[in-house]
């Protein structure tokens, strides 16, 4: 059922990692053109930066509400001091502090896992292995996949919207897509696979029109007449996660997962074909 993650939510290819077509917004400057900034949008900086200052000086604090906000608070001091340059988050803080971030994370694993799966079984990996007469693939087979983009988002059952306030501010919706190096051993369909897998994951760091926080109700105005007048600027956030992930069978759901060095899935070296050695 596509959607169910039996079926990949994502389109995977056999091929190296490929970043795939993804259009972010801008914000306020999508809708507002730069303009100077008057004394009072230079007040409005002021305030801002006296916020910014107080909420960091609260952080870890016992029993202080906003407590907890280190990574929203970073991604809010580069959007006022990092002249719109690249920014890198932790997407490992992420999965392991935000309950809708460890959904993402398995259900992100559960699709490449399914891709992976399809691939192997409709015979795009034939070009590196021929079937027998069984119909089953030989092995060892390595390939390599890449993903279409996928979104963490409220219209998302698979990649919710962060949960906490803390990842609400930093990242909120996004946008990612995976890559994988993939190795089949054994006879079908008890095949063993195991799974160099990547989250790549990034957004642009901006506020809209019409929109508020979630958790203060503070309007996104504040701090978009801040980017339409140049006194801070949006800017993209770039992260990646790695695991390394094995399973058995053509089923999707069930596999261990555990940190990954990015390298551990290579090339079998005993590959009778000389072209698909590494």
């Amino acid at each position: 059922m596509k959607g169910g993650l039996a079926v990949p939510l994502a389109t995977y290819t056999i091929g190296p990692p490929t970043h795939p077509h993804i259009v972010h917004d801008n914000g306020f400057l999508d809708k507002f053109a730069h303009r100077a900034p008057t004394s009072e949008d230079y007040a409005r900086l002021v305030k801002a930066l006296a916020l910014l200052e107080g909420a960091e000086a609260v952080q870890n604090v016992p029993f202080v509400p906003h407590n907890h906000l280190g990574d929203a608070l970073g991604a809010y001091r580069h959007f006022l001091f990092g002249h719109g340059t690249d920014r890198t988050f932790s997407y490992e803080r992420y999965v392991a502090n935000d309950d809708s971030g460890k959904t993402t994370l398995a259900n992100a694993i559960k699709d490449a896992q399914a891709g992976a799966i399809e691939l192997f079984r409709n015979g795009a990996v034939a070009l590196l292995s021929s079937p027998p007469s069984s119909g089953f693939p030989q092995t060892p087979v390595f390939y390599q996949i890449t993903g279409t983009a996928l979104a963490a988002s409220t219209r998302s059952p698979y990649f919710p919207y962060p949960d906490t306030e803390n990842w609400q501010k930093a990242i909120g919706a996004h946008n990612f897509w995976i890559s994988a190096n993939v190795l089949a051993e054994g006879l079908g369909p008890m095949y063993q696979f195991s799974m160099d897998f990547t989250v790549h994951a990034e957004d642009r760091y901006n506020f809209n029109p019409g929109a508020a926080d979630i958790a203060t109700g503070i309007p996104d105005e504040m701090n978009g007449v801040l980017e339409v007048t140049g006194l801070a600027q949006q800017y993209m956030n770039y992260s990646e996660l790695q695991r390394y992930v094995t399973w058995t069978g053509l089923g999707v759901g069930k596999y261990d997962a555990s940190p990954s060095s990015g390298d551990r899935v290579r090339q079998p070296s005993d590959n009778r074909r000389l072209r698909n050695r590494t």
